[in-house]
C-alpha cells in the first residue's frame, strides 16, 4: 500500500498586516520629527492614562498633517504652502463645527476612522480634565460614561460583538483594548503617511 501524499501548501508568504502597519507608522513618526521607536514605547506605557494621552497626541498630529497637505494647492508650476496655512491648521480644534474631524470627514476619511479619532479624543479629555482619573483603567473609565456604547464601538474596531461580553473580556485582559486602539492608531498613521508625507 502506497503512502498518500499530503496536499502541498502554497509557498506564498503570509502577509504580515501588523508588521506593515508598524513599519509605516514608524516612517510617519520619523517624517514628522519623532523617534522611530515611539509606537513601541507608547505600547509599553505604564498606565492607561499615559497611553491614551500619547495616542491622542499622535492622532492629532496625523490629522493635522492630512489637513495641512489638503490645503496645499498648485498655482502654475508652484505649490503654495506657507506658515500662515500651517498656523491656521495648528489652531483648528479637533472637534466641533469647524474642526479637524469635520475636515477629515470632508476629505473622505471613513466614518470608522473619524469615529475612532473622536472617541479617542473623548477618552483623552476625560483623563486630561480630571487628574483623579489618572489611576482608573481605560475600561472602567469607559463603563462610567453615558456614551459607553459609542466609545466601545469605535475604540474596538470590531464589526459585530455583544457589548457585555466584549466589556467582560476587556476587564479580564486590559491589554486587549489597548492592542485594538494601537492597531487602529497605526492604521491612521499609515493613511496619513501615504496621503500627506510620503
Amino acid at each position: 500500500m502506497k503512502a498518500r501524499k499530503s496536499p502541498t501548501r502554497s509557498k506564498e508568504p503570509e502577509f504580515d498586516r501588523f508588521g506593515v502597519l508598524l513599519e509605516e507608522s514608524q516612517k510617519f513618526c520619523v517624517a514628522v520629527g519623532l523617534h522611530k521607536t515611539l509606537i513601541s514605547e507608547i505600547a509599553k506605557s505604564d498606565s492607561d492614562w499615559a497611553f491614551i494621552l500619547k495616542i491622542d497626541a499622535l492622532l492629532e498630529t496625523a490629522s493635522k498633517e492630512v489637513v495641512r497637505h489638503g490645503l496645499r494647492f498648485k498655482l502654475l508650476n508652484r505649490v503654495i504652502q506657507n506658515d500662515t496655512l500651517g498656523d491656521f491648521v495648528d489652531a483648528l480644534p479637533m472637534a466641533g463645527r469647524t474642526s479637524l474631524l469635520v475636515l477629515l470627514d470632508a476629505a473622505g476619511f471613513g466614518p470608522e476612522d473619524v469615529g475612532f479619532i473622536a472617541a479617542t479624543r473623548k477618552v483623552r479629555n476625560a483623563y486630561a480634565h480630571n487628574i483623579k482619573l489618572a489611576d482608573v483603567s481605560l475600561i472602567d473609565l469607559i463603563k462610567s460614561r453615558g456614551d459607553k456604547s459609542e466609545l466601545i464601538k469605535y475604540l474596538s474596531s470590531i464589526e459585530k460583538y455583544e457589548e457585555k461580553a466584549l466589556i467582560a473580556s476587556y476587564e479580564k485582559d486590559g491589554g486587549m483594548l489597548r492592542f485594538l486602539i494601537l492597531a487602529a492608531t497605526m492604521r491612521i498613521l499609515f493613511l496619513a503617511y501615504h496621503l500627506a508625507l510620503k
